[in-house]
């Protein structure tokens, strides 16, 4: 595989994760199937190229989606 086939794949797997959890409305069920869906990422795609550039961005996404979370609860008054 190239460069630009690698690193699309790469962006678009991680493009795919946040998009299918982004307007979760983060529930404990909902929380576990983000942790799973994201171990099942990295472990799949363990020793391809690029490997450690996906298991960044999916922890980056997992930030933005724990950040997103926390200011949804403080605006539904869920959090002190």
């Amino acid at each position: 595989m190239d460069f630009r086939d690698t690193y699309f794949n790469i962006w678009r797997l991680a493009w795919d994760f946040h998009k299918q959890f982004a307007n979760m409305s983060g529930t404990e069920k909902e929380w576990e199937a983000v942790v799973n869906t994201s171990g099942e990422i990295v472990e799949k795609y363990k020793n391809e190229p690029g490997y450690e550039f996906l298991k960044d961005l999916i922890l980056a996404t997992l930030n933005e989606l724990e950040r997103r979370d926390k200011i949804n609860r403080k605006e539904h008054g869920e959090l002190g």
